[in-house]
C-alpha cells in the first residue's frame, strides 16, 4: 500500500528542484518554498488510526457515519485498514499570471457518474513507492501527463470517503505548460481542461446545499466554470479538496461558509469508530440492527461463514467516482492482505428493509423489464454479479441497486450478510440485509433497460401459508419445493417465488426469529458451501 512521501523523498524534491524547475517563474518558485513549509494539522497515524478502531466496541463507520460493520470485529482488524487512493493538484502558472488547475470530465461512456468532473488520480497500487508515485501515475494514464514535468511540492492531509477511502491530496508544479500535450484515455476521460485555483475561495459562480446525515449538518458545494465555450460543475468532494489547497496556497480562508461535514477528513481528529447507538430511524428498526448483528449464519463455525470474505464492510459505487475519477468507480480494491475471492460465479442482492406506515417491515422488490431476454417480467430483488472492482458482497449488493432502482447507497445502512445460496449453475448468490431508515428520501429511478417496476412487500408474508403455492421439483435425484407468493400493490399483480422467494422466507425466519408456517423443503444444491 503507498504511504505518503518520506522525508527523505521530499527532501530529494527539494533539491532537485532549485535547478531551475520552474524555469524562470519566481512565483512558482516562491509557491514551492511556501508549499514545502507546509504541515498539515495534527492527525492520528495508521498504526492509531487502527488501534481505535480494534479497541473499539465494533462498528466501522464510513462518510457519513453510517455503521459499515455488521460484526464485531474484534482480532479481524486487517479487513478495516481504509484503502487508498490519490489524486494529483496539478498546477501551474496561466497566460494571465494566475495559478490554475487541471481538471478532468469523466468519459460520457462510462456506465456511472459519466460526465462528472474530478481530479486525475486513482487507486494505490502495490508497486507505487507513495501516494506521490500514484498521483502522478494515475495522471499519466488518465491524461498523458508526464510525471517528470511535474515537481511534487507537497501532500495534503487525507479526505475519508463515504467507503472508507482516504484519499490523499498530491500538490505538484507543472513549471512548462506548453510542454503537456493532453492525450486523454478515452474510456475514461472526455475533456482535459483547467480552472483558477483561486475561485474555489470566491463566492461567485458558486452554490450550496445543505445537507444533513446522523444529526450533522454540513454544505456541499457548486463550483460553475465555463471554458473554452464548454460548461463544467465541480462539485462534492472535488470541491472540497480544491478549496482546501487553494485556502493553503492562498493562506486565506474561503469567502463564504464552508461548514465541512465533520466526517470528511481525517485530520479533524474524528475517529473511524461509532458505537451502535449511532443509529438513526424509528426504535423498532434500531432494535432490529441490533438484532441482526448479532446474527450467526448456520454455517458459521467461528464466528465467520467459511464461504465468505468480510462483508461487514460497506462499499462506494457510488464511491469516489461520482466526486473523483478513481479507475475503481466504486473505489474497491483489496485491502491489504484480504484474500480475493473469484468473482466468475459470484452475485449479491439486496434486502432493504424499512418500515411501513403500518409499522409492518417491508421490503423493496422489483419487476424485471419485460424487453430482457431472459426471466423478463419476473420478479427479484435488486442485484446483479460482483464485478472486478467490487471490494465484497455487499459493495455489489449497493452498486447494482443504485443501477437497477437509483437508491443512494448512503441511505442504506447495511447490518448483516446472510449466507450465500447456489443456484442450479453453480452462481453464489450473497444476501445482503439493509435497513432504510428514511423511505421519503428514496426516490425510485428504474432503470428502464432492466426495471419495469418498483414496488414493496410485508417480509412477514413469506413466512405465512396464505397467498402461497408451491410445485414439487427434482433436480438430480433432489426432490424439492418452490415456493410462489401472489401479491397485489397498486392494483398490480405479482408472483415471488424460486430462488427470490427463498432468500426472503430466510431472511423472514432470520428477521422474525421463527421458521415459515409451511414446509419449506429446500433443494439441497442451494447450501453445497463453494470455495
Amino acid at each position: 500500500m503507498a504511504s505518503s512521501p518520506s522525508p527523505t523523498s521530499l527532501s530529494k524534491i527539494s533539491m532537485d528542484s532549485t535547478t531551475c524547475l520552474f524555469g524562470s517563474s519566481p512565483r512558482l518558485m516562491a509557491l514551492a518554498r511556501q508549499l514545502r513549509l507546509y504541515k498539515p494539522p495534527p492527525t492520528m497515524d495508521e498504526s492509531e488510526e487502527e488501534r481505535r478502531v480494534e479497541e473499539s466496541a465494533g462498528k466501522v463507520v464510513s462518510q457519513v457515519g453510517f455503521a459499515e460493520s455488521a460484526t464485531p470485529i474484534a482480532n479481524q482488524t486487517e479487513r478495516f485498514r481504509p484503502k487508498r487512493a490519490a489524486v494529483l493538484i496539478c498546477l501551474f502558472e496561466g497566460d494571465g499570471g494566475d495559478l490554475r488547475v487541471i481538471l478532468t470530465k469523466r468519459s460520457s461512456g462510462l456506465s456511472t457518474h459519466s460526465g462528472e468532473v474530478a481530479l486525475p488520480g486513482g487507486k494505490a497500487d502495490e508497486g507505487d513507492v507513495d501516494d506521490a508515485d500514484t498521483a502522478t501515475r494515475e495522471a499519466r494514464e488518465e491524461i498523458g501527463l508526464d510525471p517528470s514535468t511535474v515537481n511534487v511540492v507537497t501532500v495534503l492531509e487525507p479526505f475519508l470517503s463515504k467507503h472508507l477511502l482516504r484519499v490523499i491530496p498530491v500538490i505538484g508544479i507543472l513549471s512548462d505548460k506548453k510542454a503537456f500535450k493532453p492525450t486523454p484515455n478515452v474510456a475514461e476521460v472526455d475533456a482535459v481542461f483547467d480552472a483558477p485555483l483561486e475561485m474555489f475561495l470566491k463566492d461567485e459562480n458558486r452554490r450550496s446545499e445543505e445537507r444533513e446525515w446522523m444529526g450533522d449538518k454540513y454544505l456541499v458545494h457548486y463550483f460553475d466554470h465555463e471554458g473554452d465555450d464548454k460548461k463544467y460543475l465541480i462539485w462534492g468532494l472535488t470541491a472540497g479538496i480544491l478549496i482546501r489547497a487553494a485556502s493553503v496556497v492562498y493562506q486565506r480562508p474561503p469567502a463564504f461558509v464552508e461548514q465541512n461535514p465533520t466526517f470528511k477528513s481525517l485530520f479533524k481528529g474524528r475517529a473511524l469508530v461509532m458505537g451502535s447507538n449511532s443509529f438513526t430511524g424509528s426504535q423498532r428498526l434500531a432494535d432490529l440492527t441490533q438484532q441482526l448483528r448479532l446474527y450467526n449464519s448456520p454455517h458459521d463455525t467461528h464466528g465467520k461463514n467459511p464461504t465468505e470474505d468480510s462483508t461487514e464492510q460497506v462499499i462506494e459505487d457510488k464511491v469516489v467516482a461520482q466526486e473523483l475519477k478513481l479507475n475503481a468507480e466504486s473505489g474497491a480494491y483489496p485491502i491489504a492482505h484480504q484474500p480475493r475471492r473469484s468473482i466468475a460465479n459470484r452475485a449479491a442482492v439486496l434486502v432493504c428493509l424499512f418500515e411501513g406506515d403500518d409499522g409492518d417491515l417491508r421490503v423493496i422488490l422489483t419487476k424485471r423489464s419485460s424487453s430482457l431476454s431472459t426471466h423478463s417480467g419476473e420478479v427479484s430483488l435488486p442485484g446483479g454479479k460482483m464485478e472486478e472492482q467490487d471490494a465484497d458482497d455487499t459493495q455489489t449488493a449497493l452498486r447494482e441497486a443504485e443501477e437497477e432502482i437509483g437508491l443512494d447507497p448512503l441511505l442504506v445502512n447495511v447490518v448483516v450478510v446472510l449466507e450465500p445460496i447456489i443456484n442450479k449453475r453453480g452462481m453464489s448468490v450473497v444476501p445482503v440485509v439493509g435497513i432504510l431508515s428514511d423511505k421519503k428520501a428514496f426516490n425510485p429511478k428504474p432503470n428502464a433497460a432492466e426495471v419495469e417496476a418498483i414496488f414493496d412487500a410485508p417480509l412477514e408474508m413469506f413466512l405465512k401459508d396464505e397467498n402461497r403455492r408451491e410445485e414439487e421439483r427434482e433436480w438430480m435425484g433432489d426432490k424439492y419445493l418452490l415456493h410462489f407468493f401472489d401479491y397485489q400493490a397498486e392494483n398490480k399483480k405479482y408472483v415471488i417465488w424460486a430462488l427470490t422467494a427463498g432468500i426472503l422466507i430466510m431472511t423472514a425466519s432470520v428477521v422474525y426469529n421463527r421458521p415459515p408456517a409451511f414446509p419449506e423443503r429446500k433443494p439441497t444444491f442451494w447450501n453445497k458451501i463453494r470455495h
